[in-house]
């Protein structure tokens, strides 16, 4: 697939807004069906997976402390009629390490985004593989 860029987006989350719910939001009001995001800031409670490929399910973490968004990057489609917002994340710790994965929850403490909207559509198939948002 080839396609153009129609529109950016740039814009401030508002602390204390869970990052995830605030983009779908964002995503669904702005009637974008196909993009890519990247955010950088701070988070505070985030919550993040890991997809076993064994056990077919996420295995999630809780980070319980304020981290920073070293990288945020994801994309956007439609499942359907929903929008859907997937998005990794690489986390900072205060003691310099780092925990990443699919970004499930977490509590904005400074966010800024960049979303890139493509033209067209980027409808998202559902395979055999359990990656989908009700199986987080």
């Amino acid at each position: 697939m080839i396609t153009k860029i129609k529109n950016v987006h740039v814009f401030r989350i508002p602390a204390n807004e869970d990052i995830m719910e605030y983009l779908k939001n964002y995503v669904e009001e702005n009637r974008i069906n196909c993009g890519a995001i990247n955010v950088i800031g701070a988070l505070k409670n985030a919550e993040i997976g890991y997809y076993s490929t064994g056990q077919k399910r996420y295995i999630k973490e809780y980070v319980d402390e304020q981290c920073e968004i070293l990288s945020g990057m994801g994309n956007i489609s439609t499942i359907g009629e929903e929008h859907f917002v997937h998005f990794h994340i690489v986390l900072g710790r205060r003691d310099f390490w780092v925990k990443g994965g699919h970004l499930i929850r977490g509590k904005v403490f400074v966010g800024e985004v960049i979303i890139y909207e493509f033209e067209g559509e980027c409808p998202r198939i559902k395979k055999e593989l359990s990656l989908w948002p009700e199986d987080m």
